[in-house]
């Protein structure tokens, strides 16, 4: 094929994609809210081929074609509940809650977008105020296993944005770390530099006339989000209390945020350090059990615990 001929052929291909791209837009346009929800929702995870089918098919026809997506797609088909389904949504809300303030819905950055396809990472670092080619510029390091995902906030403006790198081998091994995660959790949060599982221990201080539950949380367990307005790195805790006595009955309850906040040396130095929330209590002598449950509202990570007082 001479030049001439070979400019004409990818001038013709060209014609082609933009075409198919104007029918398909016109296609998704002509879809109702809810489906065009959906559509909007699983743009991660459709195929190419489900794409076409889906925007061909008629208003009639989509819903039995959403029931087979996720069917498609549930890891246990015996179970009332479709485990991914529940997940994958779980994750979209999560992302929206966590990557706030860049101008899009949080599952649409690509901390979201990274965050919804491969989950929460087992560690994470924030280099806030890192100078690059003479330029200071916030960056976040997420490791999955030994594998890293850069975000870097190259305009100084709080938007992050995934710098090149094959997120196609994370998804060879995605399966593997997420039978990492069930089956050996433990081995896991050993052996990462910083795994971000939430925790915490509650005990009882007498020093004063009325008696205080201690809640102690280690720093190096708290995920915070980096805010660049600020230079700060933040995030809420929400703590949930209910005391019962000896006949469990509930004598107390408590539910109450706490905002945390501090500068990236300030977080290294306490990394071996806990943050303390003090709770006076009000409680006659005897024996109580608090039920305790601790919520990082950067992540969503939650635990639950039991503890026995005596007063």
């Amino acid at each position: 094929m001479n030049t001439s001929g070979a400019t004409r052929f990818l001038i013709f291909l060209s014609c082609l994609v933009i075409l198919a791209s104007c029918k398909s837009y016109q296609l998704e346009k002509k879809l109702s809210p809810d489906m065009r929800e959906f559509f909007s929702k699983v743009r991660f995870i459709i195929t190419k081929e489900e794409r076409k089918v889906f925007l061909r098919l008629q208003e009639s026809e989509r819903e039995a074609f959403i029931q087979e997506f996720w069917a498609k797609r549930d890891p246990d088909p015996f179970t009332e509940e479709n485990e991914f389904k529940i997940e994958y949504y779980a994750r979209i809300e999560s992302a929206n809650r966590m990557f706030r303030g860049e101008g899009t819905p949080g599952w649409l950055t690509d901390r979201g977008r990274v965050y919804i396809l491969f989950g929460p990472p087992f560690s994470r670092k924030y280099y806030p105020t890192e100078v690059q080619g003479g330029i200071q510029r916030a960056r976040e390091v997420w490791y999955y296993g030994n594998f890293p995902i850069i975000f870097v906030d190259e305009k100084s403006n709080g938007v992050f944005r995934l710098l090149s790198t094959n997120l196609g081998h994370l998804g060879e091994i995605n399966y593997a770390l997420r039978k990492s995660r069930e089956d050996h959790e433990d081995l896991v949060e050993q052996r990462t530099e910083h795994s971000f599982i939430l925790d915490f221990n509650l005990e009882l201080s007498k020093a004063s006339n009325i008696p205080i539950i201690l809640v102690k949380i280690p720093y190096g367990k708290i995920w915070l989000n980096y805010k660049p307005d600020k230079e700060m790195l933040e995030t809420t805790l929400s703590l949930e209390l209910k005391i019962l006595d000896s006949n469990k009955k509930t004598v107390l309850r408590h539910n109450d945020d706490y905002h945390v906040s501090m500068t990236e040396k300030s977080l290294k130095d306490k990394q071996e350090e806990d943050l303390i929330i003090q709770i006076p209590v009000i409680l006659a002598n005897g024996e109580y059990s608090v039920q305790a449950t601790l919520t990082n509202k950067t992540g969503d990570k939650k635990v639950s615990k039991t503890f026995q007082i005596k007063v």
